[in-house]
């Protein structure tokens, strides 16, 4: 019952930090595309690199591959909630800076409805966009005078998943997820001298964006030798093309850049002062996802270790979407994971019943900027505390990566983050008998 209390007081409280969880990210790379995507499920498979495909446990919800679902017990009952932080340093060859946040992750349940059928829903960030860009020059028709180019982001898609996990034959899993992406995007770009008595032009995109797609996920799953597995994991996504309408306008302002505000505070605070010279409304703006498709496996000892490697694969070479520009490629996804609990039974010893998980992945990213493709990879680690009934944990994992490159006048970022998150697990599908 209690559980059952902290469960609805979790929703309460998520419901109110899942409105403040977009935009918490600051990467110059956001400002193409639809931002940055949470490739990594929740912190489980975070500690372990992100892995999905092929992992599939009974006490944690694994949505990354709908057909891992199916290995929660018929009579359990789990939900699902964390939060994750995030610390950046961005360096050009002459700059740096620095950026922290914290932010909702995720909210998620998954229950039995048959032996062999079993759903799980939740809410998640899907991408995120965060970036303030600046470029400084000479302006060629004014000496002494510096002309400003800059470029504010900030918005990202949101993803509310149901899932449907079938165990169709003795070693042999289906799922289904049914995504429902929506979100919104704001978009600035901006150009002012540094004098007092100039204007600013500012062309504000506030982009809106919504549609479903699906993920098929299908999983392999067999005793080897005594008491060791097998898992082999397949998941397909479908391209997606948003419904997304694109307002687009064109203001003048006053010289605000030398006061030390930016333009979405001076839009919403000081709307008397600029002048609208244009506005057109695109309700056929082109916004796409490609397909995606992911094969992984793992290996291990039941209740002792986990070792797997994920592969997935995504070709946005021919793909429409925001700031484009003709620099999409091919996008490919490395992620290896392993976990050790060094007796999850024992009495005496709580250390011995912690899940003690790293991994590591490496992604050649869809973005090429200047001729270079970016890419991003890091390490992770993560603990794993059982509370309680042992199946229900607290869950935590650390990163440390690095994304893009200093050369070709880029920016490279090192970032670390951390999450946390409780898993509650229990048995709510069992009749209660009385005397």
């Amino acid at each position: 019952m209690i559980k059952r209390y902290l469960i609805i007081t979790a929703i309460l409280i998520s419901t109110n930090l899942f409105s403040y969880s977009q935009s918490s990210t600051n990467s110059p790379y956001t400002r193409f595309g639809i931002g940055e995507i949470d490739r990594n499920g929740f912190n489980h498979s975070k500690a372990m690199g992100g892995l999905s495909t092929g992992l599939r446990t009974r006490n944690q919800i694994n949505y990354m591959n709908p057909a891992a679902i199916s290995a929660q017990d018929t009579m359990s009952f789990i939900f699902d909630i964390g939060i994750t932080g995030i610390s950046k340093t961005l360096e050009s060859s002459t700059e740096s800076s620095n950026y922290k946040g914290v932010t909702f992750d995720h909210i998620a349940m998954s229950f039995p409805i048959k032996k062999w059928w079993f759903a799980s829903a939740g809410i998640t960030p899907y991408s995120k966009i965060g970036y303030n860009i600046q470029q400084v020059k000479d302006f060629e028709f004014e000496e002494d005078v510096q002309q400003y180019n800059t470029y504010f982001g900030k918005g990202g898609l949101n993803q509310v998943f149901i899932s449907n996990s079938f165990n169709l034959f003795t070693n042999f899993s289906l799922g289904i997820n049914l995504n429902y992406l929506f979100g919104s995007i704001e978009q600035y770009d901006q150009i002012y001298l540094d004098k007092e008595d100039n204007y600013s032009t500012v062309v504000e995109d506030l982009i809106s964006l919504k549609n479903l797609n699906y993920e098929i996920g299908f999983q392999y799953h067999n005793t080897i030798l005594k008491d060791y597995f097998l898992v082999v994991g397949i998941v397909y996504s479908n391209k997606t093309v948003f419904n997304t309408t694109k307002e687009s306008t064109v203001l003048m302002t006053a010289n605000y850049n030398l006061y030390d505000v930016d333009v979405v505070e001076y839009l919403y605070n000081y709307q008397s002062n600029f002048d609208t010279i244009s506005s057109v409304t695109d309700n056929n703006f082109k916004v796409e996802i490609p397909a995606k498709y992911s094969l992984g496996f793992t290996v291990g000892q039941k209740n002792k270790f986990v070792f797997g490697l994920d592969y997935s694969y995504q070709d946005w070479s021919n793909i429409n979407s925001i700031n484009s520009d003709n620099s999409y490629t091919t996008d490919e996804l490395i992620n290896i994971g392993l976990e050790y609990t060094p007796n999850i039974f024992s009495l005496r010893n709580y250390l011995k019943k912690i899940s003690y998980r790293t991994g590591f992945y490496y992604n050649n990213s869809y973005l090429t900027i200047n001729n270079k493709q970016i890419n991003n990879y890091g390490i992770t680690f993560g603990l794993g505390f059982p509370l309680g009934n042992q199946r229900t944990s607290l869950n935590m994992s650390y990163t440390y990566g690095k994304r893009g490159t200093t050369n070709n006048g880029l920016i490279e970022e090192n970032y670390s983050s951390f999450g946390i998150n409780l898993t509650l697990y229990d048995f709510w599908f069992i009749k209660r008998k009385f005397q």
